[in-house]
């Protein structure tokens, strides 16, 4: 039992050139060498892969079948880059479309290939797979999102937007502190804390960061009709990052029969770090095995 153990939680840490040209992406790869299922996990913003260890775990034990692939975005956490900057929006696209590529090395025909996708993880994953100029050319069986980032609440209102194009015409690279702490992403005292004293974590955001999350933003709100995979929403009402009634207006232009949306009124932005956060995975749980029987 602990070799058959050991083996589910092994994990194997590569690096993979991002599609920026001149930076290296961390990436782990858990789990199953043959998987019937892989998961390919994209954090959101400011945040790495660490901070969703009690989502792996969990994933991992529902088979020893089951792969996961993830990887901190450019500018995160132990890949390279300037932090918290992006040149352009596309280089978060380009390299999921890269661990993608990678993961798929690991699957069979058989295989079922799940994105799970938190915040700014669900901007780029929709739009690598809703927007035509790009496009995804892998097999997908469903997506997970747990507040996607479809429109991030802008501090300084309708004017934020002609700020950010500002501050970027002086410098890109322009340091704007953080308008969050972690006790606004959790419930949970102890993942709250450990945002505000991880390392990894910049407290600040690029100008140009910002704007790039902005932009794509507006691109994709209008795109939901055309997702036709298997789609879960999780929807935090208390979110101070993301506007929630956004995501379910998005969702809401989804085929019924592809999509399913929970809501979650008192929950903050993080729900993968919430206290029941066990029971969301479940949730998510049972919706993976609904999908797996509805469509063999």
């Amino acid at each position: 039992m602990a070799k058959s153990l050991f083996n589910l939680f092994s994990s194997q840490d590569l690096s993979l050139p991002s599609s920026d040209g001149e930076s290296e992406l961390f990436v782990r790869q858990y789990g199953s060498s043959r998987p019937k299922i892989h998961f390919i996990l994209v954090h959101g913003a400011l945040e790495h892969i660490g901070r969703h260890t009690d989502l792996i775990q969990f994933m991992l034990r529902l088979s020893q079948d089951v792969a996961i692939t993830a990887w901190d975005l450019v500018g995160h956490g132990r890949s390279g880059g300037v932090r918290a900057y992006v040149p352009s929006f596309k280089v978060y696209v380009d390299d999921l479309n890269l661990i993608a590529e990678l993961s798929q090395k690991k699957n069979s025909s058989e295989t079922r290939t799940i994105i799970l996708a938190h915040s700014l993880g669900g901007l780029i994953s929709l739009t690598r797979i809703l927007d035509t100029s790009y496009g995804w050319n892998f097999p997908l069986h469903g997506i997970i999102l747990s507040s996607p980032c479809i429109r991030p609440k802008l501090v300084l209102g309708a004017s934020s937007e002609a700020v950010l194009d500002k501050l970027n015409k002086v410098s890109g690279k322009l340091h704007l502190p953080l308008i969050y702490k972690g006790k606004d992403l959790t419930r949970d005292p102890e993942r709250a804390n450990d945002f505000d004293s991880d390392n990894l974590i910049p407290q600040f955001i690029t100008a140009k960061m910002a704007q790039e999350i902005v932009m794509a933003s507006h691109r994709i709100r209008g795109l939901s009709y055309y997702l036709n995979i298997p789609s879960l929403f999780l929807i935090a009402g208390d979110d101070k990052v993301v506007d929630p009634e956004s995501t379910a207006l998005f969702a809401h232009g989804i085929d019924k029969r592809l999509t399913k949306v929970v809501h979650y009124p008192a929950h903050y932005h993080e729900l993968w770090n919430e206290v029941d956060r066990s029971e969301i995975f479940e949730t998510m749980k049972k919706w993976i095995e609904k999908s797996f029987k509805e469509s063999p």
